[in-house]
């Protein structure tokens, strides 16, 4: 991108979990239930100079829990919305050859700013009480500040095949106003773009993505469930209209290492689940090149 451009993009995506567990205790039932996911991101991105961008993004979004068993302190239907996080990065561009043979190369760094829409009070100490609290395990935001940095490579050449990776890193600063302390997430992506083929009169792109998350902790304590790797393949069509692009993917799990219970326990647990999305982006230009 060129100085006084201006790249605007949105993306919707989707997600899907059929979760389930064994009886918590002994006079408890096993739990199933789903969780949906819908959530909308607009990122913005200036061209400061040829070598300079300063990006922005801001989620917004719906989670909604379905519980078809009878409500109980642990789970019942609930839903939670409004905004997430606000993302502002700086980024240099090593190399940026956008047509014709050659390689992208960026590197990022910036802040998360998060929202109030979040736990504010820990469930699992809710989950202990006798007799139990109502408390819920999910929101918006984590309702911390976070620092992130950010690598993207992708190289063309003369193969029908356009290939790249992303590799992010994200860090809490210190633990919200409510005494939760996120884990560290890193997120490595890499995809293949099938230049010379068309389907529907799309480009085909294929994905493999993976995602490591940190303990969580509340009040100084591990959280029983968090952390883990999951392991994601996605597929779909990407659109070129002149300065318009469109991408439309489905994704599914390959591999996880997740536990809902905690990691110790040997309550049976699975959360199986797919997505989709779709994401538009056009550039405008402002000012000189």
């Amino acid at each position: 991108m060129d100085k006084g451009e201006l790249l605007v993009g949105s993306n919707f995506s989707s997600q899907f979990i059929d979760w389930g567990h064994g009886a918590l205790g002994p006079e408890e039932e096993p739990h199933e239930g789903t969780l949906d996911s819908y959530i909308g991101d607009l990122n913005i991105n200036y061209g400061l100079t040829e070598k300079w961008n300063l990006g922005m993004n801001m989620v917004i979004g719906k989670r909604t829990m379905h519980f078809p068993q009878l409500d109980s302190p642990h789970h019942r239907d609930e839903s939670r919305s409004g905004i997430g996080d606000l993302s502002i990065d700086l980024r240099y561009l090593s190399s940026n050859i956008s047509f014709g043979p050659g390689t992208r190369l960026f590197f990022g760094g910036g802040i998360i700013i998060p929202s109030n829409n979040t736990l504010k009070s820990d469930p699992f100490e809710a989950g202990r009480e006798i007799p139990p609290l109502d408390h819920t395990h999910f929101d918006m935001s984590e309702g911390a500040f976070k620092l992130v940095g950010e690598i993207q490579y992708f190289k063309r050449d003369t193969l029908p095949i356009v290939k790249g990776g992303i590799l992010k890193y994200s860090s809490a600063l210190t633990e919200n106003d409510y005494s939760f302390m996120p884990g560290y997430q890193l997120d490595a992506v890499a995809m293949f773009y099938w230049q010379t083929k068309q389907i529907f009169k799309g480009i085909p792109q294929f994905s493999l993505i993976g995602q490591k998350r940190g303990v969580d902790y509340w009040d100084g304590d591990v959280v029983p469930n968090s952390g883990g790797f999951i392991l994601q393949g996605a597929a779909g069509l990407m659109w070129i209209l002149d300065s318009h692009h469109f991408t439309v993917s489905f994704r599914k799990p390959i591999y996880q290492k997740l536990n809902m219970v905690q990691e110790e326990s040997s309550i049976e647990n699975h959360a199986d689940m797919w997505g989709f999305s779709f994401s538009y982006r056009t550039v405008l230009s402002f000012g000189d090149k």
